[in-house]
């Protein structure tokens, strides 16, 4: 048992460096997301200073990455706009990563938002212990129009439950996916190792080294 060196593969589950991510299968989507070098000059930078260039949070570490995330899935099922400013507000007061925050909210999309609504105003109903109304036509519409009540008792639950199912399932997501870039960066370091020949499959008696006389 070796004592006292650092544990290298914990390591580099920890962190990942941001190339990492670009070059990963999620890479068209993360290229989408605001860098600290987008933010400087801005009324954003003369508001926060130089504390919000901090590197916690921006670099991709696997513990504030998930919170981050979650804190943006926190902020996807507010009924509310600026969520992505509120997302990034809150990460930096958590100190935790600022592109995962603002990934997060995307959650809450036009495709999902219906469903979001539906949700939230099934959660309402169950803890007011009212029956549901099956409502025609859009029937989000006519949820906010007629059965406010239910939905906004339901809005802060189901933004609770979402946080709390999205954390462990950005832990292990990030476990996948960072794994597999490292399985194929050791596996392109096994094939071209420094200073080994790589030699030609030929029978050994063709491999002898010439003599002098040659």
């Amino acid at each position: 048992m070796r004592l006292g060196k650092p544990d290298r593969g914990k390591k580099r589950k920890e962190f990942m460096k941001p190339i990492h991510w670009r070059r990963s299968r999620f890479g068209s989507c993360l290229r989408r997301l605001p860098r600290a070098k987008h933010l400087r000059g801005t009324w954003l930078h003369r508001l926060l200073g130089e504390r919000m260039f901090s590197p916690q949070l921006w670099h991709p570490g696997r513990r504030r990455f998930a919170a981050g995330f979650a804190v943006g899935a926190f902020f996807a099922m507010m009924p509310a706009p600026f969520q992505m400013v509120a997302a990034a507000l809150i990460a930096y007061i958590t100190r935790v990563n600022i592109p995962a925050a603002i990934a997060g909210t995307w959650i809450s999309n036009p495709l999902t938002f219906p469903l979001c609504i539906y949700a939230q105003y099934w959660l309402g109903c169950l803890l007011l212990g009212r029956g549901m109304v099956d409502y025609p036509g859009e029937g989000w519409k006519e949820i906010l129009k007629n059965a406010p009540a239910p939905f906004f008792v339901g809005v802060i639950p189901s933004a609770v439950i979402l946080a709390a199912v999205v954390y462990p399932l950005t832990l292990l997501m990030w476990d996948i996916v960072n794994g597999g870039i490292h399985r194929r960066a050791e596996s392109r370091g096994r094939q071209e190792v420094p200073g080994e020949e790589v030699l030609p499959d030929t029978p050994q008696e063709k491999l002898r080294p010439p003599s002098k006389s040659d």
